[in-house]
């Protein structure tokens, strides 16, 4: 299934990058931590769409899963999956 991350996930995932960068100050562990929670969300939902937890506390048909204290919140379409939004430590910015 092919995985479409939203304006505001993409936008999540760089304030991600950007406290990671703070928390390391290296380029190298960043980009390495995001392309691990890119790759886990792609690899993932494409085989396991359903793997993630109902999560009606944000919104209808919206799911939840979780990687190495970061959420992802999604939503199963028919021919898709969006990417609504990725958190750290459970402190939804929607």
């Amino acid at each position: 299934m092919k995985i479409n991350f939203s304006q505001k996930a993409h936008q999540t995932l760089d304030d991600v990058a950007t406290y990671i960068y703070t928390q390391s100050k290296s380029k190298a562990i960043t980009a390495r931590r995001i392309r691990k929670l890119r790759e886990y969300i792609k690899l993932t939902l494409s085989d396991f769409p359903k793997i993630g937890r109902p999560a009606e506390e944000f919104g209808k048909n919206i799911r939840k899963l979780v990687f190495q204290r970061y959420s992802i919140l999604y939503v199963i379409e028919s021919t898709h999956i969006d990417i609504i939004a990725i958190y750290r430590e459970n402190i939804p910015n929607l």
